[in-house]
């Protein structure tokens, strides 16, 4: 299901929550994953692709905990 998260505003807002969540930022999740804050938040939201964007659109997302919480469309579940 994370292999096809599409990148949106709600995205963003979803990963940043689930990162609040569990006591942690999105700012502090990109410092130790070893990208700038602003870069993964290019990713999230579709500013940045390819293959490198995804690959951290799913790293964050998995680490967020999104994988129960999110369809693939990035639609919350009903």
């Amino acid at each position: 299901m994370l292999d096809n998260l599409n990148p949106s505003d709600e995205l963003l807002k979803a990963v940043r929550a689930g990162f609040i969540m569990q006591g942690g930022s999105l700012h502090a999740w990109a410092a130790s994953y070893g990208v700038h804050h602003q870069n993964l938040r290019k990713a999230l939201v579709g500013e940045c692709s390819g293959p490198k964007a995804a690959a951290l659109v799913k790293a964050a997302a998995q680490a967020a905990q999104l994988a129960c919480n999110l369809r693939v469309d990035g639609d919350p579940k009903p």
